[in-house]
């Protein structure tokens, strides 16, 4: 290489160790791909873009990888601890016939990998991998062999103590697994993340053991993590001399259910009132507006005093996050009030997964029941017809009243509607020879069109061009639906048979949020568009081969009701194409993996 070379694959190989400390796996993927591009045989990078792959939940994608990079020809404990980690994700996902073979298989990897290094980590991976694959003779004398270890005996960090836990547990000694959890917690290293990821492996061990309810729940309560608040309740002025004894409930409240991280709105009155109880507590509270700050805060935080708005603006400066349901002004319309409150919901409920923790809503009520289509009994209703858990704070019904709020500004034009939003492209399509075309359009595109069909009128748009396909669909359940049969008939082994290149394969995002419908006077039909839409199309081309990313409110907004065999991993805060800014990203899988290549 010459010099210029030099510099860019060193700069390259900068970004990607700063992205790989800062937990960024779409960076890292991407800057080891560039540096690659300059350095092929470069093992580190080889090494990291694998990892990244594995890390953003993409295990069948990754395993690809990790044999076309030739990881596992590096040698070290790290290369080769990471195809068992692979499999093992692998494994979690796959049916249960093939979950067997797969477990005993990244047990092997983990094997072969602890042999090179001697890590716990790969110790414990091969330990509960030979557990879960069946082979629990072999698992045991692992586990002991762990546990006599100094560094598992007399644990300085978390993980290490967590390890000793995991051992304990292989071997059914449940009562000292769940004391060294205890003990973890209290050493360094026991984050909320670090937590989460035990409970999750926990679980699995627990599922193959058949722990009823009550061992299960003695095992996980040194490390059970605090319930997610969607907060609400009803606005007041500033003043109200029952604030003071509001405030102490919310406290008592927080006190009793310890929750540390919170999801709702700011308007004046309670949701301010638990906003400041969470934030002095150290507790992490992430805001969610309807429309355009400015709007917002003319609307329901100004009519109930300055001094409200003051308070918004101090707790607005601590949030962890805050997001905007909707990227317009406010025009009088409840139903951008309600989108707001179900994608609150939906965040923390979402929030919940991830963090391995229940979801409860805490809401300031008078007790009057639901009326129109916002507010805080319909979100109490909404959140208790998905199976949801309040706690309610009385409030009285006869505070002071503030005046309803009006529209900041006029508007007479067409009203934006929720629907999902999927753009979907096959990668590949450039590199198909002119021989290929006809079998492409005959056999992917005319699947792609069957599946569709079968969904009538719960499709509402749908258009095509090249490889490309953009349809917008009626709700997100629909959408997830339509998006997992193309996947799944359109994988590596559907192409090959039908002539096309395996290593091919259809991308696909969803989104969901309010976007126009009109007339479009060119093709004579209906058409939908927005900012909503280009959105959801930028984020398509940084999809994996294969897979089916979801935006936030889309994953956040699945019907509880609804979503059985859905499940969405989180994936990161991806950077879309075209510098259209970032967005939090999760998967959406189903349990499809069944066979896996060897190397």
């Amino acid at each position: 290489m010459d010099q210029t070379s030099d510099t860019d694959l060193a700069r390259y190989k900068e970004l990607a160790a700063l992205a790989a400390r800062q937990g960024d796996m779409f960076a890292l993927y991407d800057c080891a791909s560039q540096g690659l591009n300059l350095a092929p045989d470069d093992e580190h990078l080889r090494y990291l873009q694998s990892l990244a792959l594995a890390r953003l939940c993409e295990p069948a994608a990754a395993l690809a990888l990790y044999q076309r990079n030739r990881v596992a020809q590096i040698g070290t404990e790290d290369a080769l601890a990471l195809k068992g980690r692979i499999l093992k994700d692998m494994a979690v996902l796959a049916d249960k016939p093939a979950q067997r073979t797969l477990f005993a298989q990244a047990s092997e990897a983990y094997k072969v990998a602890n042999a090179i290094g001697d890590g716990y980590f790969s110790a414990i991976n091969a330990a509960t991998t030979a557990f879960l694959a069946g082979d629990g003779q072999a698992a045991v004398a692992l586990a002991a062999a762990i546990a006599a270890r100094p560094e598992i005996a007399r644990p300085a960090d978390y993980y290490a103590a967590a390890t000793a836990a995991e051992a304990m547990l292989l071997r059914r000694q449940i009562d000292t697994a769940a004391a060294q959890l205890e003990q973890a917690c209290s050493l360094a290293g026991a984050s909320l993340g670090a937590r989460a990821s035990t409970i999750r492996q926990f679980g699995l061990i627990a599922d193959h053991l058949g722990l009823g309810e009550s061992d299960r729940a003695r095992l996980l309560r040194p490390i059970r993590i605090p319930p997610v608040l969607h907060y609400c309740g009803h606005m007041f002025v500033d003043g109200w001399q029952a604030e003071t004894g509001l405030a102490a409930a919310i406290a008592a409240d927080l006190d009793e259910t310890g929750a540390i991280v919170a999801y709702g709105a700011l308007a004046c009155g309670a949701d301010i009132l638990v906003a400041e109880a969470l934030l002095d507590r150290g507790a992490e509270v992430n805001i969610v507006l309807p429309f355009e700050e400015e709007d917002f805060i003319a609307a329901s935080v100004t009519p109930g005093g300055q001094r409200w708005v003051d308070r918004y603006k101090a707790v607005r400066q601590r949030a962890a996050s805050f997001t905007l349901a909707t990227q317009m002004r406010f025009i009088g319309d409840d139903n951008q009030f309600s989108y707001c409150s179900q994608l609150a919901m939906g965040l923390a409920r979402l929030r919940a997964r991830v963090m391995q923790a229940d979801a409860v809503q805490l809401a300031l009520s008078d007790g009057a029941p639901p009326g129109g289509t916002a507010g805080t009994a319909v979100n109490i209703a909404e959140w208790g017809r998905q199976g949801g858990r309040t706690r309610i704070i009385a409030v009285a019904a006869d505070r002071p009243r503030l005046p309803l709020p009006s529209a900041v500004v006029g508007y007479a034009g067409p009203k934006r509607k929720v629907h999902a939003i999927l753009f979907a492209d096959f990668s590949g399509f450039s590199k198909l020879t002119e021989l290929e075309l006809p079998d492409f359009l005959d056999s992917v595109m005319g699947r792609i069109s069957t599946i569709l069909d079968r969904y009538g009128d719960r499709v509402l748009s749908c258009n095509t061009w090249g490889d490309a396909v953009h349809a917008v669909i009626d709700v997100p359940e629909t959408a997830a639906a339509i998006a997992l049969e193309i996947q799944a008939q359109l994988g590596g082994e559907h192409l090959a048979a039908i002539g096309l290149p395996e290593d091919g394969g259809m991308r696909i995002s969803l989104h969901l949020g309010p976007i126009y419908e009109s007339f479009d006077p060119i093709r004579k039909e209906r058409t939908f568009f927005g900012t909503e839409v280009t959105l959801a199309a930028r984020i398509e081309p940084r999809v994996p081969v294969g897979s089916i990313y979801v935006t936030q409110p889309f994953a956040a907004m699945i019907d509880k009701n609804a979503a059985a065999g859905l499940s969405f991993e989180y994936v990161g805060n991806l950077k879309l194409a075209k510098n259209y800014g970032s967005r939090v990203i999760y998967r959406l899988i189903k349990s499809e993996v069944s066979s896996v290549p060897e190397d």
